[in-house]
């Protein structure tokens, strides 16, 4: 189990990486806070603004029993612009993350055990500011995705908590120009799926849809 978590978190983390770097998605972000009215220089504001349209534009929708979906950020937002949305909180985060990432904030995501049962079952995004603010300091912002009327630095109960951040300097291949599900390339370099750990995920399949559904 320790394994298989590992391997979706690096997925969640790469595809993070790879959207905050996705011209289309900045054109998004830019858009977004554009349309709330956001005068530069407003950090929380544009903050706010990312926020409050993922959690009111992204539909819930649970991944298949058993099966961990995951798409790009590219794909959740043509999803949702087609009238198509159906993502689940790890989808929220990531592009959340990304646009926000876009932007020139540092993103990443908070895997949490929210049941105290001891298993990591939910996903929250963080973010930091460029700048220190009155009301969050230099700490890192908490967002709960999921839930509309959630607001900044406010969740669900928790018990356990595993950070995760996002390196935009990466120099890696983007996950949806890697042949993931047919074996040629892994995330890094070993066996399809494997992310070099000995590990094969049982679901790694499913990402081939990230190559085809950009």
């Amino acid at each position: 189990m320790e394994q298989r978590f590992k391997v979706v978190v690096e997925y969640l983390r790469r595809l993070i990486e790879d959207g905050l770097r996705d011209r289309f998605v900045r054109q998004k972000a830019i858009e977004i806070i554009h349309r709330a009215g956001v005068k530069q220089h407003d950090e929380l504001g544009e903050i706010t603004a990312i926020t409050k349209w993922v959690q009111n534009n992204v539909h819930y929708v649970k991944d298949p029993w058993a099966v961990e979906y995951f798409m790009t950020a590219r794909r959740i937002l043509k999803d949702v612009d087609a009238g198509q949305s159906g993502a689940d909180c790890d989808d929220f985060v990531i592009v959340w993350a990304s646009l926000l990432g876009a932007l020139g904030y540092q993103t990443g995501a908070i895997i949490v055990d929210s049941n105290k049962d001891g298993v990591f079952n939910h996903v929250m995004g963080c973010v930091k500011t460029m700048g220190p603010t009155k009301k969050y300091g230099n700490k890192w912002i908490v967002a709960e995705l999921i839930f509309p009327n959630f607001k900044l630095n406010q969740s669900v109960p928790i018990s356990r908590v595993y950070p995760l951040i996002a390196d935009a300097s990466t120099s890696r291949t983007p996950i949806h120009h890697q042949n993931i599900a047919g074996g040629i390339n892994s995330l890094s370099g070993g066996p399809s799926g494997s992310l070099g750990t000995g590990y094969k995920h049982p679901y790694s399949r499913v990402l081939g849809f990230i190559q085809d559904k950009r």
